[in-house]
This record gives C-alpha cells, structure tokens and sequence, in this order.
C-alpha cells in the first residue's frame, strides 16, 4: 500500500488556521509536521532517546532518520530491532492558538488513527485514550487550550506488553497463542485491535511499530461537522429508475443540556438538488439521512467495472448551515450508480451455486489480493497505485485489505479503485485467529466498523464485505485445538462476526452484500449455524486452496470450486531487491538470511520441489549467481503454476462437471510485498514487477484462449469477459523448440455470448502432433489465439506439452539488445533479436548509477516480460517511474533466458562480454 497521506508541515500555526474564505467555516490547525520542521519530538520512557519525530510517523522511522537505528529491513534487523516494540514512547510538540479559535463553542482535537494503545494530554491534562489503531477520535479541548502557546503529548504503551497482560487476565485461552516459531514474531496479537500482521505473519516481518500514524488537527466550530457522508443508490428492477439514500454524520459541538444544533442542510448532485432543509442534531442523534428525488439513467450514466462500462462518477455536495452562529460546514464525495447481488441459486445437481451480480450483469470476478504495503509509517513502497494498475485495472477485481490481517485502505486508495474500475472484496480486520468477546473488546469492534463503514461505504468500487478470513475454517476444523470447548468458541464466533459486525454493516449500507467469512458455503454455511461441517465444499461459496506438493502442472489437482477467492504459489524477490537488505555471504538458499527470510515452513524446500519437477537447476558453481538463478526459476515457477490455475478456473466459468464448477471468480493471493523476502506477491518490495505480475496480464485478459489435455484430448476453450464474440477466429499452432517456424495450425470460426467461457477446438492429441509433424511431443508446444477480422484480440497463449528438463531442441540462446531508443522523457523502447527460441527471457534494470531519494522504489517496468521468445526480433517498451538518462539505462539493462542457466561457464562469461559489448555500443 502506498501512503498517500499528505504531511502539512506547519512551521508558524498562528498563520496556518484554514478558514477556507469564510470566517464561520470550521477554523482548522493542522499539527501534522514533516521530518525538518522540528516541531514534533519522541522519546522513550527513560528519555534516553528523546529526537525529532514526524507525523504521521512512527518510531522506528523517527530513529531511521536521526541516525539512531539502521534500516529495520537489513539482514536480521527485524528481531535485532525488537527492543523498540516493547519500549514505552511519547510523543509531544507546542502548538499555538489565537484569540479567533476561541470565539467558536468548541474546539476539538481531531484524531485520524494512533497505533495503538495511546493515552493523550493536552498542557498535561488527560484528554482521552485509544486503544484501537482503526478508531478516530474526537476530543473537546476547549477548557484545557489556551490562547497562544501550548502542549500536546501523546504517550504509548508497548502493544506486546499489553498484548500479554489482557492474556494472562483473560478467563479462558483465545488461540493461537503465538505466531509459528517460523515467523519470528510477537505472541497474542488477536487481543488487539492493531494491524494483525504487525506481530508477524507467513509473509511479514514483527515490527509491532507505535506512533502517531494518521493525521492531528484542531477544529474549531460552533454548532456541527459534517464527518461523513454515505450515499446508497437504490434502482428499480430494470435499472433505469434509481434513487440517491443520503445520510449525513455530524460532530455534534459542546451543547447546553437537552439542547439541539439547529440549521439546514442542503444536498447537490448532479442530478437532483434539495436545498436549506431544516434540522435538528443532537449528542445522542448526530445523522440526518434524505432519499433524494428518482432519475432516469441510461447505461452511460451508470458506474461499471473496468472492461464492462464507463466509471461514471458523480459529486455529491452537502452543505449544513447554522444561523443561530452563522456558521458553515460542507464535505463533497464522489459517488457512482451501481447495484451489487450476491447471487445464490441451485444449479441441477450442483446445488449451492453462488455469484455476483452487478448493476444487473453477472459478472465473473477475477483478480489479485492486495497487501497494503506499510509496515512501518511512512514506509510504503508497494501496492494497488497508478503504477500496478495496469494488471489490477486490466482485470476488475482486487481485495485489498490483507484478508483480515492489514488496515483499512486510506481515501485515495478507494477513489483510484473508483476511477479505474476495480471491484473489491473488503475484509473486516480479522483473521487466522479466534478473538476475545469481552464487552469492551466487541463495543471496541462495534466502533472500528461502524467508522471504517461511514467512511468508505460510499464508493461503488466496493463490491462486499467479508466478516473475517479462514475463521470459520480455523474454528470448524480444529486449526488450534478448539475442537474440546466448540460450543463456547462457536458462540464467541457469532458474537464477533454476526451479531456486532455483521449487524454494524448492514445497519449502513444495503447495497453491498456482507458475507461472514471468507472461505465459507454461503447460504449454506447460515444454515448450519455459522460453522460449517466444511466451509472449503466446494459446491457452495467461496474456496480457498494451497497445495504445494502436488505437481502444479496436474489440473487434476485443482478444485471445481464456484469462487476460488484465495490461491498461490511462492517465489524470491529479485536480487537486486535483496542486495539492499543483505551481503553477498547471504545470497545462496541454504545460507541463514535465506532461511530467516523465509516466513513460511518449508517453503523454500516446497519451491525447490516444484522446480525441478519441470526444470533443471542451474549449473553455475558461483554461489551469487546460482543464487540469481534460483530466483529466477522461482519466479517462473509461481507464474506457471498460478497461470495453469487461474485459467482451470476461467474456463470452469460456464463448466458443470460431476456436479462441480460454474467458477464465477479467481483472486489470486497476493499482489505486493511488505518487505523483501520469499512470499506470495506478484510485485516486490518497492514496486518492481514479478515475472507472475507480468504473465496476470495475459492469464486475466479479457478475452482468451486457454486450452488443457485430458485423456488423450486437446480441449481450447475460449474466455470472453465483457463482450460478445461475433464471427470471430481461434487460432491453434503446433511448433518446435527447435526452429522459429510452425509446424501447422488450425483454425476455427466461432462466435460467443459475453461472460462466458466456450469449447471451441477439440482433437485428438495423438492426431494433432501427428498432423503437425511432431514425432516426439518433448520437442513441440502449441499457441492459442483468437483474431477479429484478421486482428489478434487475445494475448499468444502457450501450451507446453513436456517439462522444459525434457525439451526435445530447446538451443543454447543469444538474445541481445539491437537498438535502444528514448521516445519520451520516462519510455524506452528496447529493440531484441534472438538467435533461437528462448523461453522465459527476462529484462532487468540492474545497479543503476542515480542517487535516489529513495533507494527501495522501482525504476518502473516493462511492457512485456519472462515471454517466449518466439520471432528473431520483437519490441519491448521500459516505463520509469523515475527520471533515468539513456545512456544509464541502456548499460543497466540485462537479459537472462533460461539457458544461460546451463550454458558452459566459458560459454556464458562470453556471451555477458559480447552482450555487454553490444549495449555499450547502441
């Protein structure tokens, strides 16, 4: 997750109280402030570090950038570092107020998020506490503020230590009670309401971070603030007709007892216009809610997924006017016409079907998991931006908070989502846990989503809400010892997840489904109580499904599930992402980094086992560069095995076989790293793509041609998302490793209707290789494509008929750079021959001579990547994300295909010297 916060630094606060052009507007005094304006200082307990801090910020930055710690994602840092974890910090500043704030009836300190056990004063008096990172606040400070100068402190104590304490004080275990020994993390985290993965987890590091993470103000008003506003639009059966359900949230001012703010309000859209409406708000009743007057819509005014439609976005103005005080409050959203049903209906003889409805099309979800990629404040190099969109918009759907495990995504990570067209599935923080149901626990929690719900239930790109991830399965198969006690933690289960999160989600927004876990059997699973006998069934729901034994490559192994919404495979980030965080004694499998990276048991061995199913490993004695090279193997790996999966699902979508299929979604796990480390991510550490992102753009096109083998069948299927197909062609292309030239192809005229998936081409595998003149099938490999009036509309879709460590012609490749040419100031175009076929040929911007701001954020990416190499020349275009110069680029550019694995050691220093020779010389 990139952080888009914006820092106001405020150097001189008497000048920086925004009255946006009217002097009875809400007077607001940012106390946010940047690193370099020296206003916001921390300090431990013993004040043995007391230095400038930033806000938002955390600690653990705030002692990165005085030089007192190194980077926490160094080596072994992330254990070496705990000590800050369980260290108590304060953080305090001087801020002034003028003689203008205190003509208003309240002056408030706003609180956006403090993580996570917090307790804040005002010129030493104690204000107010927090002890949930998801909650803001709201604090009247006006008898404790004074005019000129004065203090805040905000001082936290050690989430571990308090983690433990409401342990031990707890009348019966709530497991797990630590993370595996794997993860070198922090215990009893599900006693918290923080970031569940900040105590580690199977792809992250344990950092526990504290700090002032969102952002300060003070806000001076007299009657009401408008927080929030929640726009629900409401269709008629056809769609046509549609309805605009507004509710408006206040900050209610200090009032006299028993008394009202009162006023009007006036709601604007683009559309409709109700205006100086009177109101009445109170303490206890701070909400008005107006159902605004029917429109007539066309398709084009309604708000649709990426590939289906426009993103027709509205603004919605709402404006509250207290005459009594003259005084004024507004907010405007942006909002779309959309409708989303959760479709559950009986297929015969396939009972429990579920899928998606939106705006009145069924829709098949497809997609990837995103992981919000702050781990320490003001940290963020990774996830869902205009920079991994290309993939996530290319193909509707994402789920964006971590499956339970992450945060609430900020404002401008949903308005992206909202203007590109991604559909999301929205996690409640929970997961892979059971949790407390105490009073304060569940009203803490009631809280959380109640905010996060009033805050984002507006966008239309969310498309539900899950209660929690794989807590149901957890509970109903005994993942931590529950199995003795289940009525008790069963009950505790619809406390949590039905009767206060579910309750608190429908209570606000009607139209986005709310679902109580994720996996689960739907309907099915409310049936049966809650708990289902098996929430991975796969006639109902959703299916969540990891095996890393079986041989990928074997369909066989795949489930026929109605919704895949959680799969993967691992692999190593780049080296060059290691080398920022490592030494050169760390780069080899078996060294201790390796294995201390490595969150996941036995994960590096289940990649290795993959690999050499399929591949031989490298043969190169430097322990550096078979390192590089297992990396890359890795990398192909998870994109092949994820490839070969989400296509089983694509083409199930209009599939019944033995009473199993009808997939209407695939969500692969996971976008994007927290740190540099073996995970499930497509995208590293910083933003650079994965050989797996890059083939998600093929796998996820809109229209394919995907093809299995099975019993002695060749069956190509073509996938059409949001059109139909009319008159179109299916290309199907028999060639050898050996040559650049086709054996034969075949060609098929077919039309089709949109969301669906068609049988178009079946044969004969025998007689196929038969026709295509190939006598041994490890020699050969098909293409699928499907053309439009002569016109390729689906990627070159490769179907491998042999392991690669029994290719039959595969040649020792050359495959250099011709021409490299700057066409704008951040694109390249990089101009390659080859000397034969090379599988998996992969580019790399590698030690790049630019000092950067920062070094962790990717250079940018390339048009294509990890392709088969199929024609003597092809272009690929370089997007940087940063300012580069020709000639840096050009010797920073390196290639590597997969026989340069095997290639010998005198063979291959030759061809990097020829190759090196070339790209000086361009």
């Amino acid at each position: 997750m990139l952080q888009y916060v914006m820092i106001l630094v405020c150097i001189n606060l008497l000048c920086d109280a925004k009255t946006f052009g009217d002097s009875k507007k809400t007077l607001i005094i940012p106390l946010d402030a940047d690193f370099g304006s020296f206003q916001w200082r921390v300090h431990n307990a013993n004040h043995s570090y007391d230095l400038e801090a930033a806000v938002p910020g955390g600690v653990h930055t705030a002692l990165m950038h005085n030089a007192n710690i190194g980077d926490p994602y160094y080596r072994f840092r992330d254990v070496e570092y705990r000590w800050i974890a369980y260290e108590n910090w304060t953080y305090y500043r001087n801020f002034s107020l003028t003689d203008e704030v205190f003509t208003r009836n309240s002056v408030v300190l706003s609180v956006a998020g403090l993580d996570t056990i917090a307790k804040v004063f005002i010129n030493g008096v104690h204000v107010g506490s927090s002890d949930n990172m998801f909650h803001t606040h709201e604090w009247d400070i006006k008898s404790l503020a004074k005019k000129g100068l004065n203090n805040i402190s905000v001082s936290f104590t050690a989430a571990p230590t308090v983690a433990l304490d409401r342990f031990n004080k707890y009348p019966y275990d709530v497991p797990p009670d630590c993370p595996p020994a794997v993860q070198n993390g922090i215990c009893h985290m599900n006693f918290l309401r923080k970031e569940q993965c900040s105590f580690s987890w199977d792809w992250g590091p344990a950092f526990a971070p504290q700090g002032v993470w969102k952002n300060l103000s003070i806000q001076a008003f007299d009657a009401a603030v408008i927080t929030d506003v929640l726009a629900i639009p409401l269709p008629n059966k056809d769609f046509s007709m549609w309805k605009l359900n507004v509710t408006v949230f206040f900050t209610v001012g200090a009032l006299p007892a028993n008394s009202s703010a009162s006023g009007t309000i006036s709601v604007t859209s683009p559309f409709t216009m109700v205006e100086d409406v009177p109101i009445k708000l109170t303490r206890d009743r701070p909400t008005y809610n107006i159902l605004l007057a029917e429109v007539k819509l066309s398709e084009e005014n309604l708000w649709w997924p990426h590939g289906f439609g426009k993103q027709s976005l509205y603004q919605l103005n709402v404006t509250f006017r207290n005459s009594q005080f003259d005084s004024l409050s507004n907010k405007s959203i942006k909002f779309g016409f959309r409708a989303v049903e959760l479709v559950q209906e009986d297929i015969p003889k396939s009972p429990g079907f579920v899928k998606g409805s939106l705006t009145g099309v069924h829709e098949p979800p497809g997609g990837i998991q995103l992981d919000p990629g702050r781990r320490l404040p003001g940290t963020d190099h990774s996830g869902v931006s205009e920079k991994s969109a290309p993939v996530c918009g290319g193909r509707q759907h994402a789920r964006p908070p971590g499956l339970g495990r992450r945060v609430y995504e900020q404002d401008v990570f949903y308005e992206i989502c909202d203007e590109l067209g991604i559909v999301l599935w929205q996690d409640v923080m929970f997961g892979c846990a059971m949790y407390p149901t105490n009073k304060d626990f569940l009203a803490s929690v009631q809280r959380e989503v109640r905010l996060q719900v009033r805050r984002i239930g507006h966008h239309p790109s969310l498309l539900i809400w899950a209660g929690n991830n794989e807590n149901e399965a957890a509970l109903s198969q005994n993942w931590y010892g529950t199995e003795g006690n289940f009525t008790l933690y069963r009950a505790d289960y619809i406390k949590l997840y039905i009767d206060t999160i579910g309750r608190e989600v429908n209570a606000h927004v009607t139209n986005i489904p709310f679902v109580s876990s994720s996996p689960s059997n739907g309907k099915e699973t409310e049936t049966s109580g809650w708990i289902a006998g098996n929430p991975y069934d796969a006639h109902y729901g959703d299916v969540h499904y990891y095996d890393y034994v079986t041989d990928c490559w074997d369909l066989r192994s795949f489930p026929k599930t109605r919704f895949a919404s959680e799969y993967g495979f691992q692999s190593w980030p780049s080296l060059e992402s290691l080398k920022k965080v490592s030494v050169q004694d760390d780069w080899d499998f078996g060294s201790n980094f390796s294995h201390h990276r490595q969150h996941h048991e036995n994960g590096n061995l289940q990649m290795l086992n993959m690999i050499v199913k399929h591949f031989n490993t490298s043969q190169r004695k430097n322990f550096a560069e078979a390192f590089h090279d297992m990396i890359y193997l890795t990398q192909i790996s998870q994109g092949l095995c994820i490839k070969f999966e989400t296509e089983h699902y694509r083409r199930l979508q209009s599939l019944i076989e033995s009473g199993e299929g009808h997939c209407m979604g695939a969500l692969y796990w996971q976008l994007n790293d927290i740190w540099q480390a073996p995970t499930w991510a497509s995208i590293e550490y910083g933003g650079n793509w994965k050989m797996l992102h890059y083939f998600a753009k093929d796998f996820f096109a809109p229209i394919l041609a995907s093809g299995k083998e099975e019993d002695g069948q060749l069956y190509v299927y073509s996938i059409t998302d949001a059109r139909d197909l009319n008159n179109v062609t299916m290309k199907v292309t028999i060639r050898k490793w050996a040559n650049m030239s086709f054996n034969r192809s075949w060609r098929k005229d077919y039309s089709q209707n949109a969301t669906s998936s068609q049988l178009v081409f079946q044969y004969n595998m025998k007689m196929l290789l038969k026709k295509g003149n190939c006598e041994d099938r490890n020699a050969c490999f098909l293409t699928f494509e499907i053309f439009e009036d002569g016109k390729l509309i689906s990627p070159t879709n490769p179907f491998f008929l042999a392991s690669f460590k029994n290719a039959v012609g595969l040649k020792e490749v050359e495959v250099t750079v011709k021409n490299v040419t700057q066409k704008t100031k951040n694109t390249f175009s990089i101009q390659l021959q080859t000397s034969a076929i090379a599988p998996f040929t992969w580019l790399e911007v590698t030690e790049l001579p630019l000092t950067l701001d920062d070094t962790n954020l990717s250079l940018g990416r390339f048009s294509d990547n990890g392709f088969i190499f199929l024609d003597p020349s092809r272009e690929v275009e370089f997007f940087a994300w940063q300012d580069i110069s020709l000639e840096d680029f050009k010797t920073s550019l390196t290639i590597t295909t997969l026989s340069d694995l095997y290639s010998n050691e005198k063979k291959r220093k030759n061809n990097r010297m020829k190759t090196k020779t070339r790209r000086g010389n361009v």
